[in-house]
This record gives C-alpha cells, structure tokens and sequence, in this order.
C-alpha cells in the first residue's frame, strides 16, 4: 500500500492523464505475474500468426519469382547435339515461327560438386548461353539482398544463392565441379545470384573454354514468345517435336502451375497454423481474464456499491486487457519475425530455398487478429462481470 509506480514520477504525463487511465496503470503494473503471464501469451501467439502468414508469403514468393522474375524465357527445346543436322536446322526453324519473338542456344549439363572437407555432394546445372550479353533476355541473374543485376563475367561463374550456402562459398572462392564424365574442374566464383528451385552455374562459353579447353556442344534452346498469353503452346509443341532431333519442348508456365498446385497443399497447412494460433490466443486471454475477474470479484463488487455502472466496471477491467494485449503484440511482432526467419531455415532441404519475406499486410492482419480476439474475450466477459454479487462478494470480513 502507498507504492507508487513509475509511471507517477513522470508528473508532466501523470498530470494529464484521467482518472480511470491512472486506475488501469496501477492495476497493470500492481499485479506483475498477471502482467507478464498475459505479455508472454499474447506474443506467442502474435508470434505464430506472424510465422503462419510469413510461411504463405515466402512459400508463395517461390513460384512468383523463380517463374516471372528469374526464369524469364518462355519456353526450352532440348535436342540431341550429336546430330549435326538438327544443330544447325532448329535456330532457323524457331527464328521463323511467328509466334516465337527470340531464342538462345544454350548448352546445360548436370554436374556434381563437393564442399571442401565434407562427403556429401549436391548437383547442379551448368548452364552455357552461347551469347552472354543476351541472357539477361532469358535468366534474370541478381543478388537478392541489393537487387544488383549480374552479368555473365569471362573470368568466373554465377553461382546460385542455396548452393553457395551449401558449399559454404562465397565471391573470390574456387569451388570444383565435376562433369558427367568424370572430368574435374576449377571455377572462380565471380558472383551469387538469387534462385529458389534447384542449383545452377552460369557460365560464359570463353569461361567454358577457358577451363575446360573446348567449345560448349549447345543441347537446348530458350525463347521467348511474342504474346505468351495468346499463344498456341500445344501447336508450337507439335511442330518442334516434328523436327528429327528433338527430345522434349518444356514451357515455363506449365512448370508455374505445376509448382502451384504443390503449393496450395502447402498453404492449408499454412491455414491450419494460423487458425490454431488465433484459438490459442483467444484461450490465453479468456482464462487470464477469468482468473482476473475471480482474484478481484470483491475489488469489482466494491465499484458496484460505489455507484459504478455495468458499462463503467466493464470499461476497468476491458482497458488493461487492451493494454496487455497492444503490449504483447508489439513484442509478438519482435518475436515472429525471428521465428520465421528460424522456421524458414529449419523446413528448407538441400534443392529449394524459401523466401525469407514477410509482407507488410501480414503484419497488419497478425496485429488485426490478436487485437480482434482481445475484444471478442472483453465481450464475452462482459456477462461474468455484471452477474457479480456485491452482498455475496463482501460478505467475508477480514
């Protein structure tokens, strides 16, 4: 008794402020356990709603930015390079389909490589553009933090951000690979650039020559369409595939919406993540509230016979619950973004890598959410406090 907080010491403030919003700070910090008992709850489970809707929003970047941000050619025929005919045919071949606006010969090849001192080994794609200067036309190469676009050097290759990390290398480093005949090689890395779905290494093909001392043997062309909207992809498929030589016509989009539906599997995992965040919410302020209402029915019943009314001894006990929650959602906001960031390391395996966003309406909803749920508990409380008895509650003397 006669305790002040420390809220009183800054008079300028304490001044200004009415007498309920007085009241509601030193109820809020006179009951400490209660107070940090609701912080700790409400920021679990802000927490897990920030978790749940950064899982969507980074699972969902995926496919967004692998298939019309970083792949940006519309399509890839593979063919057997050991037909010379079909080398020289199929350039002129796409260059006259008038729904094809550009193509691209690349030469792709799987390759294997090994971090120093450890047995595992990952694979990866090389990737060979015959003209370096126009693959910006076909891979959009960036890193992903600054947003710098990379271009294909003479003196090194761009590796793909996950097999960076996997290798534990970074720009300057020499990584080897080793190709499908069982030939090593050394490679410079002159950059990391962002990618989400497998590995690659792109090379430029005086790089190619450089290290492995012949010309790269072009197996594959990518091209863009002139309206990939309106095209005949079947069509265009058919008429590649009739040329000897061709082994597969892939689109781009079609592997989007494969991916797509692979997600959407994954985002009602999502959903149930967030659902049981919110009923976890709603439970922690519901029983706190009540053991609030139970520890202070005498408290309570004394306003009553004061002259306060239902509303009025509502808006008491409604105000701190509002407080605690807006203070635990801030730190719930603090505390989700690095659980997400920890979750999103934990589920990534060795060919994809996550996004590691979460929008700024995520934020909102999981602040939405939390707040939400603190009025509906005030609303359902509101019933417990005004069937309080005041003869019964102050009946024990003390």
């Amino acid at each position: 008794p006669g305790k002040r907080i420390l809220l009183e010491r800054f008079q300028p403030l304490w001044r200004r402020l009415s007498f309920s919003n007085k009241v509601t700070a030193r109820n809020i910090f006179r009951y400490k356990q209660r107070f940090l008992m609701t912080i700790i709850g409400i920021a679990g489970c802000t927490a897990l709603l920030l978790t749940g809707f950064g899982l969507k929003d980074s699972i969902s970047a995926i496919g967004t930015k692998q298939f019309a941000e970083i792949f940006v050619y519309d399509g890839t025929v593979y063919y057997d390079n050991e037909k010379p005919e079909t080398s020289s045919e199929l350039p002129a071949k796409l260059a006259a389909e008038p729904e094809v606006k550009s193509s691209l010969q690349i030469f792709s090849e799987t390759i294997t490589l090994r971090p120093a001192g450890s047995g595992r080994e990952f694979e990866a794609s090389l990737v060979v553009p015959a003209n370096a200067s126009e693959s910006g036309q076909y891979y959009n190469l960036r890193e992903r933090v600054s947003g710098i676009e990379l271009q294909l050097p003479d003196d090194g290759a761009i590796l793909t951000e996950k097999l960076a990390d996997l290798l534990n290398v970074k720009v300057g480093d020499i990584v080897s690979w080793t190709d499908s005949d069982q030939l090593t090689y050394k490679t410079l890395v002159a950059g990391v650039a962002e990618n989400y779905l497998a590995h690659y290494i792109y090379m430029s093909p005086a790089y190619y020559d450089q290290i492995t001392y012949q010309s790269p043997q072009y197996n594959s062309i990518a091209f863009n369409l002139n309206d990939p909207q309106a095209a005949d992809e079947d069509s265009l498929a058919a008429d590649l595939l009739a040329t000897e030589g061709v082994l597969g016509v892939v689109f781009t989009a079609g592997i989007s919406d494969q991916f797509g539906d692979v997600l959407g599997s994954l985002n009602t995992v999502v959903l149930v993540l967030i659902v049981s965040a919110g009923a976890l919410a709603f439970i922690v302020l519901y029983n706190l509230t009540n053991i609030n209402i139970t520890e202070r029915a005498r408290e309570i019943a004394t306003l009553k016979v004061l002259g306060f009314r239902d509303k009025e001894v509502s808006a008491y006990v409604y105000r701190e619950n509002i407080v605690l929650a807006a203070i635990g959602t801030l730190v719930g906001l603090v505390t989700g973004y690095f659980l997400h960031g920890f979750v999103m390391n934990t589920m990534e395996i060795d060919s994809m890598m996550f996004g590691k966003q979460i929008l700024p309406l995520s934020y909102v909803w999981s602040i939405v959410l939390t707040m939400a749920f603190a009025f509906l508990v005030n609303a359902f409380m509101y019933y417990r406090l005004i069937r309080i008895d005041m003869v019964e509650s102050l009946k024990a003397g003390e």
